[in-house]
């Protein structure tokens, strides 16, 4: 499953969209960059893909290392 979310300094989603291809997109949610707020398109990895998309928000957060690309993981 891919996603297109927005996500705050903590890494804790916003809002997410779907970019599956059977999924028709209508809209992504866009960030509010004066609160710091970003937004990024992640893979949600095989052991959480079962989840439906508001699981996925409330169970996982961005995880975006210093030069490293952005991923999903679990929230501790």
């Amino acid at each position: 499953m891919k996603l297109h979310v927005v996500y705050d300094k903590e890494g804790n989603i916003l809002a997410a969209a779907s970019l599956d291809a059977e999924t028709a997109v209508r809209a992504r949610p866009v960030p509010d960059q004066q609160a710091g707020h970003k937004a990024v398109d992640v893979y949600v990895l095989a052991e959480h893909a079962h989840y439906d998309l508001a699981a996925v928000c409330q169970r996982l957060k961005v995880d975006h290392p210093k030069g490293k690309l952005p991923t999903l993981k679990a929230k501790e």
